[in-house]
Order: C-alpha cells, then sequence, then structure tokens
C-alpha cells in the first residue's frame, strides 16, 4: 500500500501543481482586466493587487533560487501597493492633497522598477522561468503603465518622470554589458524599453498600448525559443546539441535584431513609433532614450555571436533534414513576427 501511493504521489502533486497554475493565470488575468476597466482609484488599487497575488501564486516554482526570486518579488511589490494606498486614500478623503501624487510616483516607480528602485528587476528574473519573466517584464507592467497614462501630473512632476525615464534606460543598457545569464540580460533589456514606455504614457492617453503589444508578441517570441531549447544562460551554449538545436537557436536569435531596432525586422517600428509621437513632447529625452537603445544594441549582439559562433558547430555535424513539429513551430514564428509583419507593421507606425 506504501509504495503504491509512492508511485502516484508524483503524478497527483503534477496535476495539484497544473491545476493552481492555471487558476493563478486566470486569476492574474483578471485582476490586470478589473484594473483597466474600474471607475474609482481604490477599484484599480484593488485589481492590481489581484493581479499582483495571481502572479506570485504563479511565479512560484519548485526550486529554492525561484522562491528565493518571488521574496523579493513580493516584497518590492507590497511596499509599492502600502505607497499607492496610501496616495488613494488621501486623495478620497481629501487629506494631504500636495502628497498624493508624490506617493503615486513613488509606488508606481517600486512597482515598475523605475530608477531608482530599478535594483530588484534583474535580481529577480534572473532565477525565475522564462515565462514568469514574462509575466515581470510584460504583464506586470499593464495595469500601472495604464495608471501613469491617466493621471493628471504637474508639469514639475512631468518633467521629473521623464528624466527618471531617461536615467532606466541608461542604467538598463549600462547593466546589461557583460551578462552572460540571459535572464538577467532581458531584465536589463526591460529596463531599457520602460524607459520609452514611461515617456510615451507622459506625452499622451494610451500611447504606449502599441508599443507593449509588440514589445510583449517579441519577448514571448524569444522567451518561447530561448525556453524550447532550454537556455537560460551562456554555459548553456556550450553544450552541444543536435542539428536541429542549431536551427532553431538560429531562428531564434532573429529576436534579439528586432529587440536592437535593426531594420527590416519588426523591432524597428518600436524605435520609429517612439520617435514619431514623443519627439515634439520630450526631444532631449527621444535623444537619451536612442543613446541608451544603441548601448544596448551591444549586449543584443554579443548574444548574437555566441549563438552564431555555437551554431557554426553543426556545419561540422553533417547536413540532416529531419524535421520535427517544435523546430516547425519555433521557425514559422520567428519568420512571422520578425520578418512578414515587418513591413505593414513598419507603415502603420508613422499613422
Amino acid at each position: 500500500m506504501f509504495y503504491g501511493s509512492y508511485i502516484t504521489s508524483p503524478k497527483m502533486y503534477s496535476l495539484f501543481y497544473t491545476v493552481c497554475s492555471c487558476a493563478a493565470l486566470m486569476t492574474m488575468l483578471s485582476g490586470t482586466l478589473f484594473a483597466l476597466v474600474s471607475a474609482g482609484v481604490l477599484g484599480m488599487w484593488v485589481g492590481m493587487e489581484v493581479n499582483f497575488l495571481g502572479a506570485v501564486c504563479f511565479m512560484s516554482g519548485v526550486y529554492v533560487e525561484e522562491g528565493e526570486s518571488v521574496m523579493k518579488y513580493l516584497i518590492v511589490q507590497v511596499v509599492g501597493s502600502c505607497f499607492l494606498l496610501l496616495s488613494f486614500l488621501m486623495l478620497v478623503y481629501h487629506q494631504f492633497p500636495f502628497m498624493v501624487e508624490v506617493f503615486i510616483i513613488l509606488g508606481l516607480c517600486m512597482k515598475l522598477g523605475i530608477f531608482p528602485f530599478h535594483f530588484w528587476v534583474a535580481s529577480v528574473m534572473s532565477s525565475l522561468s522564462w515565462f514568469s519573466c514574462f509575466v515581470v517584464s510584460v504583464i506586470q507592467k499593464v495595469a500601472p503603465l495604464w495608471l501613469l497614462s491617466n493621471l493628471m501630473l504637474s508639469q514639475s512632476l512631468v518633467g521629473g518622470m521623464e528624466m527618471l525615464a531617461v536615467l532606466t534606460s541608461l542604467v538598463g543598457c549600462l547593466g546589461g554589458l557583460g551578462m552572460l545569464n540571459y535572464r538577467a540580460l532581458m531584465g536589463y533589456s526591460s529596463l531599457v524599453h520602460l524607459g520609452f514606455l514611461v515617456i510615451l504614457c507622459l506625452a499622451g492617453l494610451n500611447l504606449f498600448w502599441s508599443y507593449l503589444l509588440i514589445y510583449g508578441i517579441l519577448n514571448c517570441g524569444l522567451m518561447f525559443g530561448l525556453w524550447s531549447l532550454g537556455i537560460y544562460c551562456y554555459s548553456d551554449l556550450l553544450q552541444d546539441g543536435g542539428y536541429l538545436d542549431y536551427i532553431k537557436l538560429w531562428w531564434v536569435s532573429l529576436y534579439f535584431f528586432s529587440l536592437a531596432g535593426i531594420p527590416p525586422f519588426t523591432g524597428i517600428f518600436l524605435k520609429v513609433y517612439f520617435l514619431v509621437n514623443c519627439w515634439t513632447f520630450a526631444p532631449l529625452g527621444c535623444i537619451l532614450c536612442f543613446a541608451s537603445s544603441a548601448v544596448s544594441m551591444y549586449f543584443y549582439f554579443s548574444v548574437l555571436m555566441e549563438m552564431l559562433i555555437h551554431w557554426g558547430k553543426s556545419v561540422q555535424m553533417g547536413w540532416n533534414w529531419e524535421w520535427d513539429s517544435g523546430v516547425s513551430s519555433v521557425v514559422f514564428s520567428s519568420v512571422f513576427i520578425n520578418l512578414i509583419i515587418s513591413y505593414p507593421v513598419f507603415l502603420l507606425s508613422g499613422m
């Protein structure tokens, strides 16, 4: 009896873990939706907290490193939520009105990882799974950025937020230099794009949606490809793989061209869209953000060189034309996202 229960327990645990993950994912998405459709600030705060609790439950993995990263994320997000709640209560009850905007900005900076509260982003993402990294870098930005785009900030605070956005991009591009942990590298990459998103939020309501959508699609494709290859850091590239693995690695590397903003890949849309919509609003911020993006190209191309060097090993292994569904999905998604939709999306960026 004991032996039989021991055999079935891993299956039961796997089923329980899958059901809990699906429930946490639905909670996270429903919280984001509730925050977007809420008519009041307290309702928006409740939606953000539901989204946050679902994200924490979903990100909790089976390894100690994942638990440590989730704990760091939990502490930072709770502190940011406290600042937001205090600001909303002061707004509702008309107490300390001069502190409302400051507290909201502090709370959003902590939740998003805007400078000087950027320190947790790479540290948290460095030990998470790839899908959890996608949650932190894309999904968890939706509700706070929506709140930021709806704020009626004073001119001085708008200038301060523009400066913080530029510093966030600069910190992201400098922090990614020489980074061998690709999850932490994507964390610094998200900081670079976060600076662009913040300025778009300040320039006008809803301007950040198109940028965030394309950035999310690129991130999703890249992280799915790296997850399918089992690549998390530079040492994983040193392991010899089959010819099909190197084929997938080649196509996955196209996402780095897109994130670097190299034409004719889809990522050029992000740069053109940002320049068209924000040049008249913040010309100096545009110049500095573009400078940080140019520096970030260095660590994108360093990863590309590492991948291409190891992909060259496949030449010595002979040509094997066996195909499977995994390779087909990676190749099709990479071609479609990086090449096929690049031209129409580029044309739409100037509208």
